[in-house]
């Protein structure tokens, strides 16, 4: 069998609807002997919203499931799950005493999504499945840098001894006792919460193993560590596919990346809402209700009115001081630490227009930074660890989301007539865009339900494995650099993709009905 590897990018519910698809045609797709390609996946890579698929996927080959049944149960909980409404419901109108909201979340994906299973269920039976490498990613805090919780076949160590990976990183390191206590909702939360929609997930503090008292000699020593998104130092789960390289053989290496390839630059446009108000005119209209309220009062008789009124005056009074505090010591006071001169008075006089251009600029400025810019720039550099390697030459697939939709440059690596056998059709393009305008949120709306971003998103990451591996093929015709011996496993479905290609071209969502079907997919 070909040893293939597979990375599953962060991107949230788009993402993992998006790896859906993709691992649902390589179900689909079988060699000559009768064995889907799926079954030749052997190391699995996750980070965010990809992690859900993952570990979707090797719990099923844990439990016994067939590739058919894991993959419709993982449709139907994503079309179909209220995750975030009952963790929001719960969290905000609930009666307990919880006061973070990924631990919230970790609670209800428990429940609702991996029923209780742990890491050691999946150190178990790693030994019996397919995917005999798998890691999920997080981030930790503490040295900026990826944290793995790593379940893989037993392998003889320098020492002599046997390892199923690290569960950690260098510089911190779970043992394998406490680690398969581990829930793969914790795992799931540590790679998907995301800076500024969650909290960080602190280790061992917020797992449940911290309550087992018999983890209290490990967990008196164990130093706190927060964990969030597998996405700020490794979007596409490329590192640890990288790392295993010096131990395995791969033979192809499958990046499936759910980016959107948004181009547009980064723009603000000014506001002039509330150029009329001024905090010299707030304080204005305070005094004016201070007194206003305090004449009404002398011709109200005393009981529960005089009452209401006089608190009334009272909180407005506080407020008028308190912004008169402000105004003369606080602001006069930094004013002196600023190297540049203005006058405080003029701040009262500053329209709010201003303050809005002022905050909202940064505030923009500063999401676009961590959201877009930062992350192309980490995208760049794992990537460039693959293709300015010549080991990985014709040993990998970029998988991305966007390559096939309107205005992408697909074509750069085919012959002219190639180029008109691989061209996406309009339908294609269209449901590419749609599938691409879906947002990094861990829940769909219900507008992206009515547009159909979940079915388009399912079958773009059909239609793009299909038609990317197709392109393998191509480029291997003029190229056999580096080619795995078991790259005949790949070369020998042309005529099977360009079946399928063709048929995704007259209709993208031709698959779908196969994950509704439990007769089929």
């Amino acid at each position: 069998m070909a040893r293939i590897a597979i990375s599953l990018s962060g991107g949230g519910f788009r993402a993992a609807a998006f790896h859906l698809g993709t691992l649902s045609y390589l179900n689909h797709l079988t060699t000559d002997d009768g064995t889907p390609l799926l079954q030749h996946i052997r190391a699995v890579s996750t980070i965010s919203g990809g992690t859900l698929t993952g570990l979707w996927l090797i719990l099923g080959q844990c439990r016994g499931w067939s590739n058919e049944e894991t993959l419709r149960r993982l449709y139907d909980l994503l079309m179909n799950n209220t995750i975030i409404g009952r963790a929001s419901q719960e969290f905000f109108c609930g009666k307990n005493k919880n006061h973070s909201l990924i631990r919230e979340m970790v609670k209800i994906y428990d429940e609702d999504v991996f029923e209780g299973a742990t890491l050691g269920d999946l150190m178990q039976h790693i030994e019996e499945i397919p995917i005999d490498d798998f890691s999920a990613n997080a981030t930790e805090f503490t040295n900026a840098t990826a944290f793995r919780f790593q379940v893989g076949e037993s392998q003889k160590t320098e020492q002599g001894g046997t390892s199923q990976g690290i569960i950690g990183n260098a510089f911190y390191k779970i043992p394998r006792q406490i680690a398969s206590q581990i829930r793969l909702a914790e795992v799931f939360a540590a790679s998907s919460c995301f800076p500024g929609g969650f909290e960080a997930l602190i280790f061992p503090r917020d797992f449940a193993l911290n309550e087992n008292p018999d983890n209290k000699e490990y967990l008196d020593k164990a130093k706190p560590l927060a964990l969030m998104d597998g996405g700020v130092v490794d979007n596409q789960g490329i590192e640890p596919i990288n790392l295993l390289r010096k131990r395995r053989d791969i033979d192809l290496f499958i990046i499936s990346d759910a980016g959107r390839g948004d181009d547009e630059g980064y723009n603000f446009e000014e506001t002039n809402t509330l150029s009329w108000l001024t905090i010299r005119k707030v304080n204005i209209a305070l005094n004016l209700i201070v007194l206003f309220v305090a004449q009404f009062l002398l011709w109200v008789p005393k009981g529960f009115w005089f009452g209401f009124f006089l608190s009334l005056t009272i909180l407005f009074a506080i407020i008028r001081l308190t912004s008169s505090i402000a105004s003369r010591v606080f602001i006069k006071r930094k004013a002196k630490e600023i190297p540049f001169s203005f006058r405080w008075k003029g701040l009262l006089t500053i329209p709010f227009s201003k303050y809005i251009n002022l905050i909202w600029s940064r505030a923009t400025s500063m999401y676009t930074l961590t959201e877009k810019v930062f992350m192309r720039h980490i995208r760049s550099l794992n990537y460039a660890t693959i293709y300015e390697d010549e080991r990985w030459q014709n040993r990998r697939i970029m998988n991305a989301l966007y390559e096939l939709g309107t205005g992408q440059n697909w074509g750069k690596h085919l012959t002219a007539d190639e180029e008109v056998l691989m061209g996406p059709s309009e339908a294609i393009l269209q449901n590419s865009d749609l599938a691409t305008s879906m947002g990094t949120t861990l829940w769909w709306s219900e507008k992206d339900r009515q547009e159909g971003k979940p079915e388009a998103l399912i079958a773009a990451g059909q239609y793009n494995i299909c038609w990317n591996l197709l392109e393998f093929i191509y480029r291997l015709r003029r190229d056999a650099t580096n080619l795995s011996p078991e790259a005949h496993i790949i070369t020998e479905l042309q005529e099977k993709l360009e079946a399928d290609w063709q048929r995704f071209k007259d209709n993208p969502l031709w698959m779908l009905g196969d994950l509704n079907n439990p007769d089929a997919v």
